[in-house]
Formats: C-alpha cells, structure tokens, sequence
C-alpha cells in the first residue's frame, strides 16, 4: 500500500506536470500561429501581386484592341481616300463636260442623263465625307488653296480667292487635293512705310 504522503506528493506532482506541458504546448502553438500568420501574409501579398498582374494584362489587352481598332479604321480611311484621289480627275472632267454643254443640247434628254449621273456621283462622294474646297471671295489659305496665278482684281480685295481654276476637296479633315486659285491683288497701290 501506498503511504499517505506519497499520495500527496503524487497529487501535487501532477498538477505541475500538467502545467509544464500545457506551458510547453502553448509555445508551438504561438510559433505555429506567428508561421501560419507569416505564411497568410505571404499568400495575400502573392495574391495581390497575381491580381495586379492579372488587371495589368486586361488592361493591355484592352489599349491593344482599341489601337488596333484604331489602326484598321485609318487603314479603311486611307483607302478610301486613295479610291477618291483617283476618282477626282474623272469627276472633274465630268463636271467640265456638263458645264460646258452647247445651248442647243440644253433640253436633250442624253445631256440631262449625264447631268444626273454628276449629281448621283456627287451625292454619292458626298456621303463618303467628300467636301468641295475653294471659293471665290474667300480669303486665300495656304493650307488648302495653291495659288497658280497672283493678279489685280476690281471686284475682291488683296489675298482673296479671285477665281477657282480647279476645286479641291477635303475627305473629313483630310485635305486631298488643294483648290488652285487665282489670288486678287489689289488695285490700290501699297501703303508707304512711315519711319518715326
């Protein structure tokens, strides 16, 4: 049998077993909630990292669609533009055979067939952005008028356009061809320069 104060030293034994190991537990636990911590962190910023990448390439891919849409749309613009660049020599003849008619073919159905298919073409042109550039009165624009002669002119003032020798057009903001004109100078002799 077991002597009374055995019992008592076993009691009180156990408890402080118990104590230490439940202390020496709660150390892993600390250190493996500090690593599983660290090891979150290291996911969420993985995952932060994935997810910036990720919105960078949509957002690439997008500006890479959009540039290309872009691209082809000037491509198709540029076509036409080109398509239009060699149609304006036949419009002008076109234009110059109907406004030149003789007076006795006014009324002959052959000449007002042709004069409709000016106006078909013109509309037609016109629904693809073609503009006819070049008037006279307006003032003379480097950038969209070629002066082909400098001369006096009664009815408009210095640097206005005095007549259309061709018209130019404009496909939307596009200058295709330039108008050539005849830029008026003035009758009025110029001002003298006054020296102070």
């Amino acid at each position: 049998m077991s002597h009374p104060d055995d019992m008592h030293a076993a009691d009180t034994g156990a408890p402080d077993r118990a104590d230490r190991a439940a202390d020496g537990d709660a150390l892993p636990i600390e250190a493996q909630l500090d690593q599983a911590r660290s090891e979150s962190d290291e996911q969420r910023r993985k995952a932060e990292s994935y997810l910036d990448l990720a919105q960078r390439a949509q957002a690439d891919f997008l500006n890479y669609k959009r540039r290309m849409e872009q691209e082809r749309e000037r491509i198709v613009k540029d076509a036409n533009a080109d398509l239009l660049i060699q149609l304006l020599p036949v419009l002008d003849d076109l234009q110059r055979a109907v406004a030149s008619v003789p007076s006795e073919f006014a009324g002959n159905p052959w000449t007002e067939g042709i004069s409709l298919i000016g106006q078909k073409l013109g509309q037609t042109l016109d629904r693809q952005g073609l503009r006819h550039i070049g008037a006279e009165g307006e003032a003379f624009d480097p950038h969209v008028h070629e002066a082909v002669a400098y001369q006096e002119h009664p009815q408009y003032g210095e640097g206005q356009v005095a007549q259309v020798y061709r018209p130019g057009y404009r496909l939307n903001a596009r200058i295709l061809r330039p108008a050539q004109v005849v830029v008026a100078r003035g009758d009025a002799p110029p001002a003298p320069v006054s020296h102070p």
